[in-house]
Parts: C-alpha cells; structure tokens; sequence
C-alpha cells in the first residue's frame, strides 16, 4: 500500500479537488454535508476556530493498494478511519472518497487538523514516518501484501541522536525535517523542475553533480547542512525520485546535466562563465558606453595599449591581498615589541623597590 500526504492552508482547495475529479464517490464521512465542498470547508474552519496559530488546518492523504486488488467501499472507509486514528486524526472531521481514474485502486482522505477531544491542534512531528509505520500496521492487520514502497528501505530512520533532540528540545533534527518538507513537496508535484521551484521557495538549495559516468548524485543544502540523497534514502536520489514518488525527470546522464545547466543558466561543463553584469571591465565597457552614445569607434592609442590592457585583462583584486601577509607581519613585530618593553618597565618597578 502506498501512502501521500500533504498539509493545506484552506480546505476548500482539496475539497473541491477530491469531489470533482470524475468517478469522485464518497464512501465515508462524519460531516454533515459530505458532497458540497464549501460546507465540508467551512466546516472544518469551524472545527479550527480555537486554534489561532493553527495554519495548515487542512490534512490530506491519499492511500492506493497494488493491482489487482480492489476493496470494497466498506472495506476502504475502515481503512481510511484505522488511518487516521493512528495518524491521530480519530477525533477530527474528516471525508473519505474514493477515485477511479488510475489502475490503483485508491482513496483520498481530507481531515481537520484540529483534535476536538484535546482541545490542540494534531501533532505532526515525524509525520512520514508515523504514516509509513501506520501503513505498515494496516497491511499486517489485513492482510494486504507488503510492497516495496511502504517498506522503510526508501525513507533513513532516525537515530537515536535525532529523538533525543527532539525529545530534549521539542524541535525536530535537521535531517526528518528535511526529508518531511520533500516528502510534502513531492506529493504536491509532478516533474523535477516543479520539485526544484518548490525546494527553493522553502529554503532549500538542490545541487545536481555527476558521480561516474553513468550515475548523478544528488544532495541538498537545508540550514546550513548538506544532505547526499543517499544518506536521507533511496527515495531521495533522482532515481528514487522516479520509482517511490513518481517525479518526472530526464532519464539519462547527459540529459540531467543539460536541465541542470538550463536551470543554473550556466554554459556546458568546463568552461568558465564570462563577466557578469554590471561589473567593471574596463576598456570594453567604455566601448559599449560610446556606441551607446553615438561617438564612433575609435583606434586605441598603441602608449595606452598596455594600460588599457592592464584594465581589461588583469584583476587588480589580489593586490590588496598581497600587502596582508606584510601588514600582519608588522603588527607581529609591534606586539612583540611592546610586550619587550611591559617587561623591562616590570624589572625596573622591581628593583626600584628592592
């Protein structure tokens, strides 16, 4: 059984989603108007009104069992309600419906994110892997066979270092909450371009380099540290990103670096950007302002020739640089002198008393 979620800001979005797609039928509910989306939203608004620093009040959830086994719609509202108990969403409202528009037979679950027992707002620390551990529960409960992708072979498990800081300081290591945030985004896109756009926007840097010549590598830049896709699993390299989430990407070598510099707009590999702009070249930027202004294009003076080089060719940013070495080595010699003389004062206050 394969498992997607996502958080929402509003309901009636995800509402509107799951109820219009054709075929859409609800097979379970404890809304009082389980078939119009803007009661089902309003709804759980109200259910959410406590709540002011509840943002994403909206939780969804799509499960699918591998074909050809199809369930009843019984069958897949007690699933669906066995879900979200251990998601613990049990005492949330919530909508169940179910779609038939792919060859895995599948529901989607819209719930509120706000828990009408606890008076709080549903937790949602180490929420993939709640969910992947849930599916778990559910396929030995029923007996549904065991498929690779619910399998935690995809996903690292957290150390013990890991709980432990959250634990201690209720906030969660860098690295689930990393692979949280890709596991929301990949279940909200569909091509690596999107998953790219959505990582940027959430502060996170994705950085594509050729491993051999046959295998890119992956690795992200979230908060200061640096993932490989690896050490977060194997749903998190380019080709896991294809078996595990179902994100589109260019399938061979050449093809992923020719995305990845059309995305950094840089040139082929190995050869060096040009001057950016806005930067001071010197000679060629002063030729460019002349045409700008309609002056012809004068001949260089040949007694200028090598100043004019000098300004376009060389980078006088090093030469600030050199003087460092020379004026660190003058404030050593300083310090050292004045530390001699502190200690000649010290030996004639000493036997000035004696």
């Amino acid at each position: 059984m394969l498992v997607k979620h996502t958080k929402c800001r509003d309901p009636l979005g995800v509402a509107q989603y799951v109820l219009d797609k054709p075929g859409a039928e609800v097979v379970g509910s404890n809304l009082a108007y389980p078939d119009d989306a803007h009661a089902i939203a309003a709804e759980i608004r109200f259910s959410c009104r406590d709540s002011k620093r509840l943002k994403l009040t909206t939780y969804h959830a799509s499960l699918a069992i591998a074909p050809p086994e199809r369930l009843s719609d019984d069958r897949w509202h007690q699933v669906a309600r066995d879900y979200l108990a251990k998601m613990h969403y049990g005492l949330s409202p919530y909508l169940v419906v179910r779609h038939t528009d792919t060859e895995h037979d599948h529901i989607h679950i819209v719930a509120g994110r706000f828990d009408l027992s606890t008076g709080k707002r549903v937790p949602d620390s180490w929420d993939h892997y709640n969910a992947i551990e849930a599916i778990r529960d559910i396929e030995a409960e029923y007996g549904f066979e065991l498929t690779p992708k619910a399998g935690s072979a995809e996903r690292q498990s957290p150390t013990v270092s890991m709980i432990r800081h959250e634990r201690d300081t209720g906030q969660p290591a860098v690295k689930p909450e990393l692979q949280n945030l890709i596991d929301d985004l990949t279940g909200q896109v569909h091509h690596l371009d999107e998953l790219a756009d959505h990582l940027e926007q959430a502060g996170v840097e994705l950085h594509v380099k050729p491993i051999n010549e046959t295998t890119i590598g992956l690795t992200y830049h979230f908060k200061g540290l640096y993932f490989s896709a690896s050490q977060l699993g194997r749903a998190y390299t380019l080709n896991g990103l294809r078996t595990f989430r179902g994100i589109e990407s260019p399938q061979d070598r050449q093809s992923v670096m020719d995305w990845w510099e059309r995305r950094q707009g840089q040139p082929s590999a190995g050869v060096e950007p040009g001057p950016t702009q806005g930067e001071d070249h010197g000679q060629p930027e002063r030729h460019a302002e002349s045409q700008a202004q309609g002056q012809p294009d004068l001949e260089p003076d040949p007694k200028a020739q090598p100043q004019n080089q000098e300004l376009a060719g060389v980078d006088l940013a090093p030469k600030p640089l050199e003087a460092q070495p020379r004026q660190t080595q003058e404030n050593e010699d300083r310090n050292r002198k004045a530390q001699r003389q502190r200690r000649r004062q010290k030996q004639r206050n000493r036997q000035m008393e004696l």
